[in-house]
């Protein structure tokens, strides 16, 4: 059954956004406040409205709901929900959207944003995807964030000339075919996927970050060979593969590239020098730091990402087990009770006043008890999840299941 999200509960949901993006294309101090709906959370299974969202065609009055003007929202969250699917029947009244989170769901199909042409920043990370035909109406994005997914295949890959930013971390690629439909593409992290090679990326000239760490590249002189044609790349990560194992690795990737500054999350040469006029060496050497110090920070900040990302999805395995235990627990009560039913069905007017009707609710087993010979409940003291429904509260769970997986992994060593 279909549960709607009504009028009331959008608005408490919606607030100012207090930052906006250059690439965003909106001014504040000519139109006024933008907001954002923050729907994150709230056990959402589809975005569908008891209520008739504004259509704005005239001068909305002074007081009007912010329901009534759904062109001032820029950005909604709609994150860590129970989605199998974006439709553009859910979407289409947040047509002036710029940013759409819809990160840790279940979606396999997001069709829907179609109905966003101006939307710049598109997060589907955590979910169920397998393909990227999706995107073919997404030109105007600059962001996309398809981390942790199902993806094999990048070869129907729609041109997204806009596109600089692009995660495809932990999915099932085998080659980077279709990254020629991004001209612009500035970032490209494909760590932990099935790649062999890297050459597809020549054509992405413009790329200054590249992380295809932990796959499967085993042909040294084939990197090698790909990098001169990457003049802007500045940051390069191959750890975990192959060809890092072989004693010419750093060498030859340095020397085939005079541009790179971060190789493997280390800095490798100092910057170059810039020849400003008329600046004396004190002031230059101070900007060299100061973009040394940038780029360290920087690195800094996308290695503490990757650790982050791959706590989420430690989460996110142990939320769907959580559920899957209780619904197995659900499914064998019922069929316990009726068995249970039958049973009784059965006794005689003398048996039957003869059961203790307290007994019903003594003694029956806890998901636990039920399920603690299962492959997801072998370890022992585990906590009781009984009746935890709320994501809130399977959130935290789930956290304190991290928290024990990571102790008993330390009592082991």
């Amino acid at each position: 059954m279909t549960t709607y999200l009504t009028q009331d509960f959008v608005e408490r949901k919606i607030s100012v956004l207090k930052t906006l993006q250059d690439g965003w294309g909106v001014d504040r101090y000519k139109t006024g406040n933008f907001y954002r709906l923050d729907l994150k959370m709230c056990q959402i299974k589809d975005l569908s409205y008891s209520f008739e969202w504004g259509q704005e065609r005239g001068i909305p009055p002074r007081l009007a709901k912010l329901t009534e003007t759904p062109s001032k929202i820029l950005y909604l969250d709609i994150s860590l929900n129970e989605l199998i699917s974006l439709t553009s029947e859910g979407l289409l009244p947040f047509r002036n959207l710029r940013v759409l989170d819809a990160s840790l769901n279940q979606i396999g199909n997001f069709q829907g944003i179609e109905v966003l042409p101006l939307l710049y920043s598109l997060n589907l990370s955590h979910n169920m995807v397998s393909n990227v035909q999706g995107l073919v109406n997404s030109g105007s994005l600059v962001e996309l964030n398809l981390n942790m997914n199902k993806i094999t295949d990048l070869s129907r890959m729609p041109s997204l000339i806009n596109l600089k930013v692009l995660n495809l971390n932990n999915n099932h690629l085998a080659t980077l075919d279709g990254v020629s439909a991004l001209p612009k593409l500035q970032e490209l992290y494909v760590q932990r996927n099935n790649l062999v090679s890297l050459v597809h990326v020549t054509s992405c000239f413009y790329l200054t970050v590249l992380n295809a760490a932990e796959n499967k590249i085993h042909n040294l002189d084939g990197v090698t060979d790909v990098l001169p044609r990457l003049g802007n790349l500045q940051v390069l990560c191959l750890h975990g593969n192959p060809i890092d194992r072989e004693n010419d690795y750093q060498h030859s990737l340095l020397s085939s590239s005079d541009n790179i500054m971060m190789l493997d999350n280390i800095s490798v040469r100092p910057l170059a020098r810039k020849q400003v006029p008329m600046r004396d060496p004190h002031s230059e050497n101070i900007s060299n730091l100061q973009e040394a110090a940038r780029q360290a920070f920087d690195e800094r900040i996308r290695a503490t990402r990757s650790k982050v990302d791959e706590n989420v999805s430690f989460l996110q395995k142990r939320i769907i087990a959580l559920q899957d235990e209780q619904k197995d627990f659900e499914h064998k009560m019922k069929n316990d009770l009726d068995a249970c039913l039958r049973y009784l069905g059965t006794l005689s007017n003398g048996e039957a006043a003869g059961v203790d009707r307290t007994s019903f609710s003594r003694g029956f087993p806890s998901a636990r008890d039920d399920l603690q010979t299962g492959k997801s409940t072998a370890r022992r003291n585990k906590n009781d999840y009984q009746g935890v429904k709320d994501t809130d509260e399977v959130l935290r769970c789930a956290y304190n299941e991290l928290s024990t997986e990571k102790s008993s992994r330390w009592d082991d060593i």
